[in-house]
């Protein structure tokens, strides 16, 4: 056997375009494809048709496109959040609206050369505290994110590429980010059936063709303190009473949540998770050195069980690669212009206003507009929109607790509605929020000021009144814009 054959290392856009060789190298060795990050989007179509070129069976090409081809590729359609489809969803947006959506993410996806997308996430945001899942969730209970789950997986593979749910068993429920630690959850596979798993099971039940693990410990259902991502327990688990025989891809193996405080390296993550029973290894960082380990500590000389399930997951991955030469015949080009139409309508449909008053009332002529971001740059398109619809206005971009003292704290100013706080956070790999903006939500929250919430809804969670529009997208930015210069949220 072939240890490249379980790899999806990771494929750049932007060194693609410059130099494939390094890629041409993995092919040649025999990896199944790759996870693909970046690049130009007539660069990444091209660079992918030469790999796929030099391929025996076509490369399975795998991106997390959780908010559309856009989120990696410039040139694609940026959606929503899932958590802007959820509320969208709850705010009466009928299903063929949303799958419309659904079914052009697919189709861009397949226009770059990708056929995997890493979506839907099923995970349930039960936890506010949540850094890393939050808006990347539908919702906060198994229905909606069974019901759009499945929708979504059904479109992607519609389309005649894969879906990919994740993360198994549920990272919905955790305060941790599992690319800085190990999460634990301290419940029972029989108590995570009764909420975190019923996605999965819906998902399933559909016909979903690979199912993520995440790098989530599980002590009560196995004491051996490895994640869900290596455990036999787990991983057999989704085989046997989940009846999932379909691609087991472990999250990415450069997640610090997938080694924990063990100190495992690359290869030795590798091969727990094949034993386990996974299929793919996702993300490996050293392929070379990884497949050297996995030649000399298990597929030499394997024998027993172990042999078989290595067997099994060559099988089930061949079968998935010798489809994809079926299912992928050349695809139309994409109506770009028309997808970011409705991707934009859609931002527009979910949003919430929470508070007596709707919409709220703002006294534009004399507005103060504070925004707490740890990314500030990402909300220039609101800055910039604000600035050229009222130049007259004031704008503060995270503030000193001196500046917030500081000629603006008078009484009944946010009665007045003369206080509009902008809150900003989206869950990011490695980056949870920071306390300096905690704190600055904490000291604006003695104002009482009207909150606009770009993206997460929960770094809010306590403020009774807020407009929340789950999502950060530029043309969403721009209206909250046009409409707080109108003085109308």
């Amino acid at each position: 056997m072939n240890p490249y054959e379980f790899m999806l290392p990771r494929l750049d856009g932007a060194e693609l375009e410059k130099d494939p060789s390094r890629f041409i190298g993995l092919v040649e060795k025999g990896v199944s494809g790759f996870i693909l990050f970046g690049g130009r989007l007539d660069a990444v179509r091209t660079g992918i048709g030469e790999l796929q070129g030099r391929a025996g069976f076509p490369l399975i090409i795998a991106s997390d496109l959780e908010r559309g081809l856009g989120q990696q590729v410039q040139g694609g359609t940026v959606l929503p959040s899932a958590m802007a489809f959820g509320s969208a969803f709850i705010n009466g947006v009928g299903e063929a609206d949303i799958g419309q959506a659904f079914s052009f993410l697919a189709a861009e996806a397949r226009w770059a050369g990708i056929n995997m997308v890493l979506a839907p996430v099923l995970d349930i945001n039960s936890n506010p505290k949540n850094p890393i899942i939050a808006t990347r969730a539908f919702g906060e209970e198994p229905q909606t994110v069974s019901r759009l789950g499945v929708l979504m997986a059904r479109l992607i593979e519609r389309q005649g590429i894969y879906a990919c749910g994740k993360h198994f068993p549920g990272h919905g429920d955790t305060h941790l980010d599992s690319h800085l630690e190990m999460p634990v959850i301290e419940k029972t596979f029989e108590a995570l059936e009764q909420f975190e798993l019923k996605p999965f099971r819906a998902v399933i039940s559909a016909g979903i063709s690979a199912i993520m693990t995440g790098h989530l410990k599980l002590p009560l259902e196995d004491p051996s303190g490895l994640p869900a991502t290596l455990s036999g327990r787990a991983l057999g688990y989704l085989r046997r009473q989940m009846g999932f025989d379909d691609l087991i891809i472990t999250d990415a193996l450069n997640m610090a949540g997938a080694a924990g405080e063990s100190g495992l390296r690359e290869g030795q993550l590798a091969e727990l998770a094949l034993r386990a029973g996974a299929d793919i290894l996702l993300h490996p960082v050293e392929p070379e050195q990884t497949a050297r380990y996995l030649l000399k500590n298990l597929l030499t000389g394997a024998a027993g069980p172990v042999e078989a399930e290595m067997a099994s997951a060559i099988r089930r991955l061949r079968e998935k690669r010798e489809a994809l030469a079926r299912m992928m015949p050349e695809p139309a080009a994409p109506d770009f212009m028309g997808n970011q139409r409705l991707a934009r309508e859609m931002a527009i449909r979910a949003i919430r206003v929470v508070g007596e008053e709707k919409p709220f009332a703002l006294d534009a002529a004399r507005l103060l507009v504070v925004v707490l971001s740890d990314n500030p740059e990402r909300l220039a398109p609101f800055i910039r929109e604000l600035g050229d619809r009222a130049p007259f206005m004031k704008i503060l971009c995270n503030p000193e607790p001196g500046m917030a003292d500081e000629g603006f704290q008078t009484a009944g100013l946010a009665d007045n509605g003369r206080l509009l706080v902008v809150a900003h956070s989206t869950p990011e790999a490695w980056k949870p929020p920071s306390e300096r903006l905690k704190e600055g939500i904490r000291r604006f929250s003695a104002l009482r000021p009207a909150w606009l919430s770009f993206g997460n809804p929960y770094i809010i969670h306590e403020e009774r009144e807020k407009v929340l529009t789950y999502s950060d997208t530029p043309e969403l930015q721009r209206e909250m814009a046009k409409r707080a210069a109108a003085g109308s949220l």
